[in-house]
């Protein structure tokens, strides 16, 4: 996978900054598709254009469309990528920069083009090539995830230890563990939760066993992909789902990226981390609020706005950066990303 010549790279002005405060832009995964997602922003029109000739797949129709024509599960990470690359340049154009930014698993790539790090052509490419083969590895090792509400993560982890073939993928908030593995482990680890006093166990509607070592086979094509990607020092701190830490190291984020596949998402913590560097508001720059609401429980003391369309990004930039939560009050929704 060669370089390739940006569409539109980002140009970000570093001395603009945010009164009173910094702000970090968060970057959903899968679970926050919806229909009609990218019928609100103007930019994803050059985008999905460009998906068209690289992928030869019709982006726009999927993620325009209401009602939805389904979701292909190899084009569905490249739909989110896209949509979310279309909703940070509505902010980027509008004169928005990122202090710090954070992906969600998937969304760590919109993350690194926010950045300045990765064109978006060669994160299409990448992101394209990661579904596919999670969706192989899936086949070798047929298995799931399941979203665990209401106990304890600790209690969580222990109880996975304890089970052969099934591990924790995503630490979402306090409140919110997903699970994942082959499908007896998974399903046996599930009635464990049940019986530990969980308030919900819920088996996802996703195909693969994300986050966890059966993921290694799309982990070592995802590396040899990496190498042949010119990544670039981001502008501003990236903090990697990994580690919760922030990284401006090409090569780090690089390994990191590929270590992710495998990898619980250390989601909450990632925010608290966030918020000890003297990040004091989260922008969500996506399709959903999903994020936002995993954030009020992770980081309550934190404000949290989410940014969808060119209208949200209008409204955003005209508070002069102070993002509110008026009218973006989330749900109780589920992100695993894959």
């Amino acid at each position: 996978m060669a370089p390739t010549k940006p569409v539109a790279d980002l140009v970000f002005d570093q001395d603009a900054g945010h009164p009173g405060r910094l702000v970090g832009w968060m970057f959903p995964g899968q679970g926050s598709q919806r229909p009609g997602m990218a019928a609100g922003l103007d930019a994803c029109g050059d985008l999905f254009a460009a998906a068209k000739e690289l992928l030869e797949a019709d982006l726009a129709r999927l993620c325009t469309a209401v009602p939805n024509p389904g979701w292909p599960g190899d084009l569905l990470q490249p739909a989110l990528y896209s949509t979310a690359v279309g909703a940070l340049r509505a902010l980027s154009s509008r004169g928005a920069c990122p202090d710090a930014v954070v992906g969600h698993s998937l969304g760590e790539y919109a993350a690194l083009t926010a950045a300045g790090a990765l064109s978006f052509e060669d994160g299409l490419a990448l992101v394209f090539l990661r579904g596919k083969g999670m969706l192989s590895a899936a086949q070798i090792n047929p298995g799931g995830m399941a979203a665990v509400i209401g106990l304890d993560g600790a209690a969580i982890e222990a109880l996975c230890a304890g089970i052969d073939g099934v591990w924790v993928a995503n630490r979402n908030s306090p409140g919110q563990t997903v699970i994942s593995g082959l499908d007896a482990p998974l399903a046996q680890a599930a009635e464990a939760c049940r019986e530990a006093g969980a308030r919900r166990v819920v088996r996802l509607d996703v195909p693969i066993a994300g986050h966890c070592p059966l993921m290694a086979s799309a982990a070592a094509e995802l590396e040899e992909a990496l190498a042949t990607v010119e990544l670039h020092e981001p502008v501003c701190p990236f903090y990697s789902g990994v580690d919760a830490r922030p990284h401006t190291d090409p090569a780090e984020i690089k390994a990191l990226l590929v270590q992710a596949m495998t990898s619980p998402v250390r989601f909450s913590e990632t925010l608290r981390a966030m918020q000890d560097a003297g990040i004091g508001a989260l922008v969500e720059v996506g399709p959903a609020r999903v994020l936002c609401g995993l954030a009020k429980q992770s980081v309550p003391q934190m404000s949290t706005t989410s940014v969808g369309s060119d209208a949200d990004a209008e409204s955003y930039v005209a508070s002069t950066g102070d993002p509110v939560t008026a009218g973006n009050e989330p749900g109780e929704r589920v992100t695993v990303d894959d």
